[in-house]
């Protein structure tokens, strides 16, 4: 059956190269639409058709109305009593924004080596009821089927009942069952009220398998977050927009193609249609409890499970010697947001800002770590000295209830300073005197000064006049650097182009750890990833508008081998297979090799 298929393809073929092109009219490109009147917040359908073949389609301004998707290019082909015929049409999905007469203006295309145009259309948009005008953005971006049941996003939450100081995690998770060929996050989450710590996620989104409601999807986390809520109450964690270009497998087939040979990757058309899909993630409310009000004395907002120490780096010391007081603060808890405490020196003991170092590590589970807390402190005057204890208080989350632990108190001895210096007459050196803090006092030099003589006069020198003149010539140069470089990014087009195989490379590169790392999908993706935006880049097509059949025309058009096209686009498709059929490693290392060696002819053949 299936060698009589391709038998019967073939012959098909041939008989549309050998009586097909002498048949067909004289092209016209038509503009319809699905309704020509409807309420407000409706959706409806423009379609710009053309009895032929065309190149360049541009469509017309649709500032009036929401453009939920397209436009989206099909194909069809007739033959009727031995004639052939061809017809070609972009569709664009639309809303109404308002009431009005609206008009849509003209669309252009080339086809029979001139520029054509569409006729033009007026639409009249009336009042519609509420739930039409006010629907979610879910409801509003549904053109091919993609609805919150195969693509959502979702904001979970640690715990929902926390105190004032405590962590918890948040994280928005992107769950799909249909293939997203790009995302882009349209508006990050407000988190008001809350101090918050971003946990870092690899840059590739790492995808795993997860069962909702008996539904098996595809997960990524795209965004992690370690929250600290700043007051009491009912908190919220707002919702993130997302907006995805999801690539739908068109279901049925053309009721003049029984045999489904135009859905044949041997006649360049495809059977799948990008979707522009936008919608956002759910609201968290946070219950968020008052700390206990028996807050003791010196309490400024600590909470966790924390230790505390501190200690002198020596208790001998001479007059105008700096001595280091260190206080330590480990454990977990909002130990960003942990405060010095409150410090009380003698009246003879001169005290700078403290310098504050953190160690800390971000997790899912919170933040841990430590604060070094370090005090330099330098005696103006030889004597013993006390330094009162250090009491630090924080809020304990296992045991609900405050605690305070001490360190302390301090002794300090102090003897004379050099130089007689450290007794009472001595005059007590400014804290502007005292520039090298945490090392000894430098002293001025009474060595006498070693003067060298020089010979010459520079004045009137070749150096001289080198470096008079220099400014001027590094001024034009930089002009001249600029000018350049003005040029060069003014041309966007040919700044992607040029930098598409840098690009891709770089992603090639990221692709070769993870297979070294043996994660199949992730690599898969970075592949798939790394051509297709190769190609965007070099052709100068926009993402969602690329197909294979745009590429292979493209590269057509511009003298690539053959052998290289076709090479590309099966490994195009290898790579596809790989990433929804599953793959081993072995063929894995196969199809990154592939991938390298297919960017790198075509990159090699366009620069010939």
């Amino acid at each position: 059956m299936n060698s009589f298929k391709n038998i019967l393809r073939k012959l098909l073929f041939s008989l549309l190269v050998i009586t097909g092109y002498g048949s067909m009219a004289q092209a016209v490109l038509t503009a319809t639409v699905s309704k020509n009147t409807m309420a407000v917040g409706e959706q409806f359908q423009l379609t710009y058709a053309i009895n032929g073949s065309g190149q360049r389609f541009q469509g017309p301004e649709l500032k009036d109305f929401y453009v939920l998707g397209g436009p989206n290019q099909s194909s069809s082909i007739q033959i009727i009593n031995g004639n052939y015929s061809q017809s070609l049409s972009f569709t664009y999905y639309l809303q109404a924004k308002a009431e009005g007469n609206f008009k849509i203006g003209f669309a252009t295309i080339d086809a029979d080596g001139k520029r054509i145009q569409s006729n033009g259309l007026i639409i009249n948009v009336v009042k519609g009821n509420a739930n039409a005008q006010s629907g979610n953005t879910q409801a509003q971006s549904n053109p091919e089927g993609v609805t919150e049941k195969n693509l959502f996003l979702r904001a979970q939450v640690s715990k929902t009942n926390v105190y004032q100081g405590e962590a918890l995690t948040v994280s928005f998770k992107l769950y799909t069952n249909v293939n997203i060929v790009n995302y882009t996050v349209s508006k990050m989450p407000s988190m008001a009220g809350f101090y918050n710590q971003e946990i870092t996620l690899p840059e590739q989104l790492q995808l795993h398998n997860e069962t909702v409601d008996g539904i098996n999807y595809k997960v990524g986390e795209l965004k992690k977050v370690v929250l600290f809520p700043q007051q009491s109450g009912v908190l919220s964690i707002d919702p993130m927009e997302l907006e995805c270009i999801a690539r739908i497998q068109m279901k049925g087939g053309n009721k003049m193609d029984p045999f489904g040979m135009f859905q044949d990757p041997f006649f360049g058309f495809n059977s799948a249609r990008d979707v522009k899909y936008a919608f956002r993630s759910n609201k968290v409310n946070i219950n968020v409890k008052e700390l206990p009000p028996n807050a003791p004395p010196g309490f400024n907002g600590s909470v966790g499970s924390l230790n505390f120490d501190a200690t002198l780096d020596k208790k001998e010391t001479k007059a105008n010697e700096p001595v280091s007081l260190k206080i330590k603060i480990s454990g977990s808890g909002n130990l960003k947001l942990v405060e010095a405490p409150e410090m009380s020196f003698p009246p003879d003991i001169e005290s700078y800002d403290p310098k504050i170092n953190d160690n800390l590590h971000i997790t899912e589970n919170g933040v841990s770590g430590s604060k070094t807390i370090e005090y330099l402190i330098i005696p103006r005057h030889e004597g013993t000295y006390d330094l009162e204890p250090i009491t630090f208080s924080y809020f304990d989350l296992n045991k609900k209830q405050y605690i305070s632990k001490t360190a302390g108190p301090f002794t300090l001895k102090v003897g004379k300073g050099i130089g007689g210096s450290g007794s009472a007459s001595t005059e007590k050196i400014s804290k502007s005197d005292f520039q090298l803090l945490g090392k000894d006092i430098r002293y001025i030099k009474i060595q006498e000064p070693e003067f060298i003589a020089t010979t010459g006069n520079f004045y009137g020198s070749l150096p001289y006049y080198g470096l008079m003149f220099s400014p001027m010539l590094l001024f034009f140069g930089l002009l001249v650097y600029r000018n350049r470089m003005e040029t060069i990014n003014s041309d966007v087009v040919l700044l992607k182009s040029r930098k598409a195989t840098a690009i891709a490379l770089k992603r090639l590169k990221a692709a070769q750890k993870l297979l070294s790392a043996n994660q199949q999908l992730a690599l898969q993706e970075e592949i798939s990833k790394a051509m297709w935006g190769y190609m965007s880049d070099k052709l100068a097509i926009p993402f969602a508008d690329l197909s294979k059949g745009k590429i292979e025309g493209s590269l057509i058009a511009k003298k690539v081998n053959p052998e290289q096209i076709n090479y590309f686009i099966n490994t195009l498709d290898q790579c596809e297979m790989s990433r929804f059929a599953g793959t081993s490693a072995v063929i894995d290392a196969d199809l990154y090799q592939h991938a390298v060696k297919a960017i790198s002819d075509i990159e090699q053949s366009l620069k010939s």
